[in-house]
This record gives C-alpha cells, sequence and structure tokens, in this order.
C-alpha cells in the first residue's frame, strides 16, 4: 500500500492502520501506545498515564513496559 503516517513512517499494510480510541487521531505502530488492548496516540497516552512528556519506550509497540 505504501501510505505515510501523519508522523511520518511509512504504513505497508491496512490493519497497521491504527486510530486513537480517546480522540480518533490515525496512527500507526511506530506512534501508537496499546495500552490493554486499545491504541492510543501520544497525547491521550501521556494523559490517561498521568505523564506528561514521557519518552515513548524504544521498542515502540507497548506503553504497558512503562508501568
Amino acid at each position: 500500500m505504501g501510505a505515510q503516517c501523519r508522523c511520518g513512517s511509512e504504513v505497508r499494510f491496512a490493519f497497521d492502520h491504527l486510530g486513537c480510541i480517546e480522540c480518533g487521531a490515525g496512527c500507526c505502530p511506530a506512534c501508537s501506545y496499546q495500552l490493554e488492548s486499545a491504541n492510543y496516540c501520544s497525547s491521550c497516552a501521556e494523559t490517561l498515564l498521568e505523564l506528561p512528556g514521557a519518552a515513548k519506550p524504544s521498542s515502540g509497540r507497548s506503553a504497558a513496559r512503562l508501568t
């Protein structure tokens, strides 16, 4: 498919087009956080976790590793 996410990452497959369950912003596996089987954009994840300015985990896919 070759689409590009708003973060700049290439999204090769349709199932990688994700959306934040809180605000509806489009995101991809590179820029989203997965918390309890739901995807969140970085802004909503920071608010939900009450960690403003929290760094993204280096492995990328799960913010659960932060806790």
